[in-house]
């Protein structure tokens, strides 16, 4: 039993281990997320002034061109997080799977070992039966 429970421990560790790791990154995509989003506002901020302020028209092209350029870092960022977070998926999935291996098979130890138990306690009831029996049957 302690072998498994060491195992189980061990598991139990990787996968919160895993969890944490797939949590990390999916703040981290989040925040990749809202920074796009930021960006989209900070540039139509920016296209209305340039709209209605000629002066700054000219030098709109300049900075659209290099907002493009940052949301395309981000969303290459993005793309990139979500291939770890699939394979972390598939990682948490595993070492879930491990865990729950090792859980059945303590449980099924535990129920063997109940098993062997109430079979043992059976057998020493059964033998005061019968000794029972065999006095009261002695006595008539």
């Amino acid at each position: 039993m302690k072998g498994l429970d060491s195992l189980i421990r061990v598991h139990k560790w990787k996968l919160d281990e895993k969890r944490r790791e797939l949590v990390d990154f999916e703040d981290l995509r989040a925040s990749f997320v809202k920074q796009i989003r930021g960006l989209e506002e900070e540039q139509q901020r920016e296209q209305d002034i340039a709209g209605t302020n000629p002066e700054v028209g000219f030098s709109f092209a300049n900075y659209a061109a290099a907002a493009k350029q940052q949301r395309e870092n981000i969303q290459a960022s993005i793309e990139e997080v979500d291939a770890k977070i699939a394979a972390l998926n598939e990682e948490v999935t595993i070492c879930y799977q491990e865990l729950k291996k090792y859980q059945v098979a303590l449980d099924a130890r535990g129920v063997k070992e109940k098993y062997e138990r109430n079979k043992v306690e059976q057998m020493s009831l059964d033998e005061l039966a019968i000794d029972l029996h065999r006095r009261k049957g002695g006595l008539r």
